[in-house]
């Protein structure tokens, strides 16, 4: 028996959602466009919604039962402490490349935490990004 993945993209825009989830967070929301920028210029990709994940490209993968499924290639959430930055390639595998990006927390395989946009290296990222996705490209031939 195959499963549905959770998240999936939805119809809201992402300016919509920051309005409609962060009324009087200026600071968030900015930060939150800052992000959605320089991931929309590193991977050429538009900003699509994934329930709470800003989502950029996207992938085909089968599960351990055979099922296909799609889901983003690269992208961001808010949580309450600032932003967890995903990379389905796992950030391990940039880890020369993330050690000049300023203040973060790895948790789990995909997922770095930071606090604000201000504690890192914004080209760091970029850099790490694009590497990221051409590699997610060339594994799953998107």
């Amino acid at each position: 028996m195959s499963y549905t993945n959770k998240t999936q993209p939805t119809t809201i825009t992402p300016k919509d959602y920051l309005k409609e989830n962060l009324r009087g967070k200026e600071k968030v929301q900015s930060e939150a466009l800052t992000l959605i920028d320089l991931y929309s210029t590193a991977t050429n990709f538009p900003c699509v919604m994934w329930n709470k994940i800003f989502g950029f490209g996207e992938y085909n993968y089968l599960d351990s039962k055979g099922g296909e499924h799609t889901y983003l290639m690269v992208g961001f959430a808010i949580s309450s402490t600032g932003f967890t930055l995903y990379n389905m390639m796992g950030w391990e595998a940039y880890k020369k490349d993330i050690q000049d990006l300023g203040k973060y927390k790895l948790s789990g395989i995909s997922c770095l935490a930071i606090k604000s946009t201000k504690d890192i290296d914004l080209k760091v990222l970029e850099l790490v990004i694009k590497k990221s996705l051409d590699d997610m490209k060339k594994k799953y031939g998107k």
